[in-house]
């Protein structure tokens, strides 16, 4: 099967959990519509008539037929998260590039967010008191403007949008792995439960905030609604005080804000599960007339790069499966191939495996060149020596040239003649010409001229390290793949009846000892970038535990796998430590 047919293969799965997870979200809507009735028509005296009148009504016509718009909303909801989790990531140098190629989606996903808030806001005052029913209401034998509705209706979307700047706006869709395995039902259940109790502390916030601004803002936007349908405008909610004393209006926005925040919650993690769960993968494919034609192996799956989500579930199935001890499909890595004796599946694996580890090795060598203070202090040279100096002074005098690059401290004494005079290759000195230097001095002036009109460096110039937090933030395959490609080395000991392992141990344990390397400098400098952390010291420790289990139970052959040097002798003492 082709990368192209593998691609649509998994794509095909994941869209079919990706309508399970917008059935789950348009279900959920009921749930929680039946929460905020009992909540609101809360009664102690008459218990079984709170019930049963609640559940009538959330089973009534009135409600199927009122629930349509938000329905529809939540499957515009959720066609957006489906495509952001299934669309390519591509690297965006610069904000222009990303507001190119993000800027569209994030729009269309903040038009679903306010959607949803709105629709919700105006499902749930349908079922409140006369006041707080319609955008119009009788006040005085005369026509007026509801307060009261504006409010919650301000609330659904001030909630939406809330909820998309903390959640979405700045980061991407990502799903996230159990630590400890459970049944659907199982995270289903945590999930409801533990939603609904921290979106009431969540919600408190945005409240309140809001109710500021309503006091603010309030009052200008009935009158203008009221000059627009000809009718009066409502002065229940003008004043700080008229917002403040309103406590049921208040603890209305509250419920309603907490809904909205639980529901955009539970569908993100609906998507999160169900995608999270494992692909049908096979380590060998049939051959039979009556296989499959959709079988998709576990290297096809590692090789679908424009689709994160492949990719990482791919690298997730293969660390489980190098953790399953006395597995046929561990068992399966190690067999030959008939007819031809070969090893296939070890081979095809292998070479997709290092594949993806030196590529991005090399990616992240070439981000962290375009570093400051990594890039100073390799392009420094060595100093020159013309006496017998001794090593003390000399690194003294490295440390002090480093220092100085690294903050821009300039010589006090300019530098020699001979220094600033260019050589040509054959050894013949050229000075430039003063054409070249004006054009020189002149393309510098314009570069300096262009960079202080506002807005252009910060559009167009390539931030600091931003490549390096790009590949930090998508290297949740490559965690997986390392630790999974040790425990096979470990488990070939004794499970590799044939030593297909056996050959490729030296460029396993060199690709992920120069991946070790490239993070151990990099770890000098994290903390002035802006990349994740955590995602750092995943990849560093999975890489560091990856390295150590391959040396230590291959410790007493080192010398016969690697040659003698630098290399043998860090990794010696890596098993030593």
């Amino acid at each position: 099967m082709s990368t192209s047919s593998s691609s649509n293969a998994c794509k095909l799965l994941l869209l079919g959990r990706c309508l399970r997870a917008v059935l789950l979200s348009v279900a959920i809507q009921f749930l929680l519509l039946t929460v905020f009735l009992l909540s609101v028509n809360f009664t102690l005296l008459h218990p079984l008539e709170w019930v049963t009148g609640t559940l009538r009504l959330v089973a009534s016509w009135y409600t199927w037929f009122a629930s349509i718009p938000l329905v529809a909303s939540v499957v515009l909801y959720g066609v957006s998260l489906c495509q952001q989790h299934l669309s390519e990531r591509p690297y965006c140098p610069t904000r222009y590039r990303w507001l190119l190629h993000y800027g569209p989606r994030k729009l269309l996903f903040l038009g679903a967010h306010l959607l949803v808030g709105l629709l919700t806001a105006w499902l749930y005052t349908g079922y409140l008191h006369t006041d707080y029913q319609h955008l119009r209401y009788q006040c005085h034998a005369k026509s007026c403007v509801s307060a009261y509705h504006v409010y919650l209706l301000g609330m659904g979307i001030a909630a939406g949008c809330y909820y998309f700047v903390s959640v979405h706006m700045r980061q991407e869709i990502t799903i996230e792995f159990p630590v400890v395995e459970q049944s659907r039902a199982e995270k289903l259940r945590e999930l409801l439960y533990g939603s609904l109790t921290k979106s009431l502390v969540r919600s408190l916030l945005p409240t309140l905030s809001y109710a500021l601004a309503f006091w603010l803002f309030g009052p200008l936007i009935c009158r203008k609604l009221s000059t627009i349908l000809f009718v009066d405008a409502d002065e229940r909610l003008e004043g700080f005080f008229g917002v403040a004393t309103n406590l049921r209006l208040l603890f209305y926005g509250y419920l309603l804000t907490a809904q909205i925040l639980s529901n955009m919650h539970l569908m993100r993690c609906f998507y999160g599960i169900l995608l999270s769960e494992d692909l049908p993968l096979v380590v060998t494919k049939q051959r039979a007339a009556f296989a499959q034609e959709q079988e998709v192996t576990m290297v096809a799956g590692l090789g679908v790069f424009n689709v994160y989500v492949v990719q990482c579930l791919a690298a997730y199935y293969f660390y489980k499966l190098a953790l399953r001890k006395d597995s046929t499909q561990r068992a399966e890595i190690f067999q030959l191939t008939e007819p031809g004796n070969r090893p296939a599946n070890w081979r095809s694996l292998c070479d997709q495996c290092l594949s993806i580890l030196g590529s991005f090795t090399e990616e992240l060598t070439e981000s962290m060149q375009k570093i400051s203070v990594l890039k100073g202090a390799q392009s420094l040279p060595m100093p020159k020596i013309s006496e017998p100096v001794s090593t003390s002074l000399m690194a003294e005098k490295l440390l002090l040239r480093q220092y100085n690059q690294v903050h821009g401290i300039r010589h006090i004494v300019p530098p020699r003649k001979e220094d600033a005079v260019d050589r040509a290759a054959d050894g013949i000195r050229h000075v430039p010409n003063w054409c070249e230097r004006v054009s020189t001095q002149l393309e510098q002036a314009l570069q300096r001229l262009v960079q202080r009109v506002p807005g252009v460096v910060y559009l167009f110039n390539e931030p600091e390290g931003s490549k390096t937090t790009f590949l930090l933030a998508n290297s949740l395959p490559v965690v997986y793949m390392t630790q999974a490609l040790a425990q096979i080395c470990v488990a070939s000991l004794k499970e590799d009846p044939y030593g297909v392992v056996q050959n490729d141990l030296p460029a396993i344990i060199k690709a992920i000892n120069k991946l070790r390397n490239e993070l151990e400098k990099l770890g000098s400098v994290i903390g002035n970038l802006k990349a994740p952390s955590s995602s750092f010291n995943v990849l560093r420790c999975a890489v560091r535990r990856s390295l150590y289990a391959i040396c230590n139970s291959f410790c007493d052959y080192l010398g016969d796998i690697l040659p003698p040097g630098e290399e043998l002798r860090q990794l010696q003492d890596l098993v030593c430590q």
